[in-house]
């Protein structure tokens, strides 16, 4: 199974998740008097069935109306991370936000006060210092960026044709990154310093131009303010 969306994606019901197979874990959070409810159902030990690892449900409701069930049947921990995380501090008033992460597809949802769901290429994120844009990194083993306006409240820009990310930083004129290369033989990637891609916030694409030291050096490096990877995996919190 992949993910579902909608009400037709079927309901946890306990009695396919034993307790000695899995682990289930559940968290109910709320924006204004919209209700989030999260289950994980965790494989104890990996299993040639689905789910081999771990299954998670997202459920949006107000009072006994359903507006939205997503499934995630079977995440696989490929990545650093797997699962579906809440962000200790979240980004928006007018939003709750949640990261699914594993499968090398990860999504950012972003849950609306009238139960609505935007649903864009996610990760580890951060908001512009004006708290307008939420700019998230495609987990996956390509590369990917998605930009949500919290305050108009739409995608403005999505995209997989971009170099791998290596380092967001901040400068006078907005946002950039720099790309990552791979050479030496350590298998870990490293920054391209001669090469920046700056986030064009009023024409919504990339603009690729040359960085030299100084300009680099002077520049703030931007901090994610979620990473999945202080989280446990396949957990409700």
């Amino acid at each position: 199974m992949g993910q579902s969306a909608g009400n037709e994606a079927p309901a946890f019901s306990p009695a396919d998740y034993p307790r000695a197979g899995f682990q289930v874990t559940q968290s109910a959070h709320t924006l204004g008097d919209i209700r989030i409810r999260i289950v994980h159902a965790k494989r104890r030990k990996a299993n040639a069935s689905a789910p081999s690892y771990c299954r998670a449900w997202v459920e949006i409701s107000r009072g006994e109306a359903l507006f939205r069930r997503i499934l995630f049947g079977d995440i696989e921990p490929v990545g650093h991370s797997y699962g579906v995380f809440v962000p200790a501090k979240q980004p928006s008033a007018n939003y709750f936000v949640l990261v699914k992460e594993g499968d090398y597809d990860g999504h950012v949802l972003l849950v609306n006060g009238d139960g609505t769901v935007a649903d864009l290429l996610g990760g580890s994120f951060f908001v512009t210092s004006d708290r307008r844009f939420l700019v998230s990194e495609y987990s996956s083993d390509s590369s990917g960026l998605a930009v949500f306006d919290l305050h108009a409240h739409r995608v403005m820009l999505e995209t997989t044709e971009i170099p791998y990310i290596q380092n967001w930083y901040e400068d006078s004129a907005g946002y950039f990154f720099t790309e990552s290369e791979w050479s030496g033989g350590s298998g870990e990637p490293h920054e391209k310093g001669d090469v920046a891609n700056r986030l064009d916030l009023k024409e919504m694409k990339i603009v690729t131009s040359s960085v030299g030291p100084s300009k680099l050096q002077s520049a703030t490096r931007v901090k994610y303010e979620f990473d999945a990877r202080q989280h446990e995996d396949c957990v409700s919190r």
